[in-house]
């Protein structure tokens, strides 16, 4: 059902490709700027640019732009960044700790989004959303793919072996993951991928549910403004890397949170008994399968184990962890009511070592944390199925892309 198309890919040379590529989560100003100092080719000058003279006339938002597109056809000309003769398909393959994961790279009609072709289980924010737009405007830069799966199909997956069996665009490696860029430009293979998407059952967004929102408001303004829209014009279309469900890698996001509500630890253990099976465990507990849970409150562990009468499998939110510990224990317990903005609730990330989240309960900073089961695929599929939104910080995905390895221009 996806519409996708091919492109002309801009992405690095070979020889400086490692050095291109920027890694956007957590990156601060100040990391930013350290990058640039050290590091003429980074892409980050298309994100954070330098700006020699704060004097010229303009907002400082109007001259980072500026700057920006600059750079972007100064990294061309130099031959930095090339642009690829042909429209292309392209195949994606990241290596990090011995796990492959290998994914095709197209753009997604902006329609499949707005229609739920392309199924959604995140809410976005407008902010967020506007500053997003604001650069793909200013700029005409896709350069940060929204991650979308679908259950595994044999004819995709021989294309993408066939694809690889010879040498890649782009091969290198950097800060220990690996990174493969294979493309595609043969006519009847192009065809072939295009209508075995096209008769895809479902799919849904993985990761980057802002990405697609702010593409598609933004091609629905260009369509209003362009008086000879036509419909395959680039702005129709967002980067998007097509993985199947068993190349994705899902990490939970484990809670950690000040105060107990003005309970006793005794009180907190005895109010959660009701709906949860709770024992002292000898060290520290991870979950080894849904509606189990580890808690760490006061220097001890604890393993929490859902009983049957919370479960509701019928539905498939309610039926979630992240939603069993929300309703049965943040909610009436420790009065977390909106997860989304409470300042008392902070969230880590399960691939996040474990001695991380145990340091901020030991050093006061938080008082209990609650380790969590990841979410399955097949979980947040029934949950898009039914057109309900995932609670937040319900999944963490891999792979994360970095930006500055395969870019899509929609002017």
């Amino acid at each position: 059902m996806p519409k996708i198309k091919p492109f002309r890919g801009i992405h690095p040379v070979r020889q400086i490709a490692d050095q291109v590529i920027v890694n956007l989560e957590n990156l601060s100003i100040s990391d930013a700027k350290v990058i640039q100092q050290e590091n003429p080719y980074s892409y980050v000058n298309m994100v954070v640019p330098k700006l020699d003279n704060l004097f010229l006339l303009g907002s400082k938002n109007e001259l980072a732009y500026k700057k920006i597109n600059e750079n972007f056809e100064e990294f061309l000309e130099k031959g930095i960044l090339v642009r690829d003769p042909k429209s292309s398909f392209y195949i994606y393959k990241y290596i990090n700790s011995g796990i492959v994961q290998t994914g095709i790279w197209v753009t997604t009609s902006i329609d499949d989004y707005l229609s739920n072709v392309v199924k959604k289980h995140e809410l976005t924010k407008r902010d967020r959303e506007e500053s997003l737009i604001e650069y793909l405007q200013q700029t005409g830069i896709d350069a940060n793919p929204v991650l979308i799966t679908y259950q595994a199909i044999p004819g995709i997956d021989q294309i993408i072996a066939q694809s690889t069996r010879s040498n890649p665009e782009l091969e290198f490696s950097k800060n220990g993951s690996g990174y493969s860029l294979w493309k595609i430009d043969e006519d009847h293979i192009i065809l072939e991928l295009t209508g075995l998407f096209a008769n895809l059952a479902s799919s849904y967004i993985a990761d980057g549910h802002h990405r697609a929102a702010a593409a598609s408001l933004l091609g629905i303004q260009r369509r209003k403004l362009n008086l000879k829209h036509q419909g395959n014009e680039e702005y129709n279309y967002f980067s998007s890397v097509y993985m199947s469900t068993d190349q994705l890698r899902i990490y939970s996001f484990n809670r950690i949170v000040k105060g107990l509500n003005g309970l006793s630890e005794e009180e907190l253990i005895n109010e959660i008994s009701a709906c949860f099976v709770i024992n002292e465990a000898e060290s520290h507990f991870i979950p080894e399968q849904i509606h189990q849970f580890g808690m760490y409150l006061r220097g001890k562990w604890y393993s929490l184990i859902a009983r049957e009468i919370i479960i509701q499998d019928d539905n498939p939110l309610t039926a979630l962890d992240v939603s069993l510990l929300h309703d049965h224990v943040l909610s009436p317990l420790l009065n977390i009511n909106d997860p989304r903005t409470d300042p008392r609730i902070s969230y880590s990330s399960g691939s996040t070592p474990l001695v991380n989240l145990v340091a901020q309960v030991d050093s006061g900073k938080y008082d209990i944390a609650f380790i969590l089961y990841p979410t399955s695929i097949d979980q947040l599929m029934k949950v898009a199925d039914e057109g309900e939104v995932m609670p937040p910080k319900s999944t963490c995905f891999e792979p994360k892309f970095e930006v500055g390895l395969l870019i899509h221009e929609i002017n």
